[in-house]
């Protein structure tokens, strides 16, 4: 019964957002694909399209808690690259559930992708650069601030980090 699978996921909703609070990561992914799981189901066996409607409509909100906790585990490894991808692939994903909805212009309002590409921001600020991004960056200032004795001494620096590529 499609009533009752709606009430269950709706409990392992409040738990997983609750478990988000607590950077409870990996509980979070298993609830969270449970419940996208519920949702294929419902939608592949549901009675009418406004039965499984009434559940999918949810999707964009537990996709972003799904990259949310995802991209969580890899900053806590300090894998900011895997971050940045899980959220891109997420946003993606979410983009894609709206063009295959019956609104696909509510993309443009989503507040799951605009969460998403805030905290998308955000990991790209706070990612360590590398020597050679430290060096372009450098070089930048030096040219911006029309000190061309430290950019040539900066970019002989980037093409030695280059030879040694």
């Amino acid at each position: 019964d499609c009533a009752k699978l709606q009430i269950e996921a709706l409990q392992f909703h409040h738990r997983y957002i609750c478990l988000l609070q607590l950077e409870d990561y990996p509980l979070v992914v298993r609830d969270a694909e449970r419940n996208l799981a519920v949702f294929g189901f419902v939608a592949k066996y549901a009675e009418s399209e406004e039965v499984a409607w009434a559940l999918r409509q949810f999707e964009p909100q537990l996709l972003m808690i799904l990259v949310r906790a995802r991209a969580s585990e890899a900053l806590e490894r300090s894998d900011y690259s895997l971050a940045i991808q899980l959220v891109e692939d997420g946003v993606d994903r979410i983009r894609q559930f709206f063009r295959e909805s019956p609104r696909p212009e509510a993309a443009e309002q989503s507040g799951e992708i605009s969460s998403l590409e805030t905290w998308l921001e955000e990991i790209r600020d706070q990612r360590p650069l590398s020597k050679r991004e430290q060096l372009e960056r450098a070089l930048q200032e030096a040219v911006k601030s029309e000190d061309y004795e430290k950019a040539a001494r900066v970019r002989d620096q980037l093409k030695a980090l280059q030879s040694g590529d």
